[in-house]
């Protein structure tokens, strides 16, 4: 199960990567926006904010603890 959900996070993630990059051409090159990547960078951006500050959190609290 953890095998499983390491690759869906990594899949979301090289996604997330692809929108990125289909946003930065779209928006610097005459290459065609396409609808929804804003959005789906946003999102990623928030996710990945989120979870990297969760598990600064939880390490945090184990050197607290420990």
């Amino acid at each position: 199960m953890n095998h499983s959900l390491r690759r869906f996070a990594l899949g979301l993630y090289v996604l997330w990567l692809l929108a990125t990059v289909l946003l930065v051409l779209g928006k610097y090159t005459s290459f065609p926006t396409v609808a929804g990547v804003h959005s789906a960078v946003v999102v990623g951006a928030t996710v990945l904010t989120v979870g990297g500050a969760g598990r600064l959190a939880r390490d945090g609290y184990r050197r607290f603890v420990a």
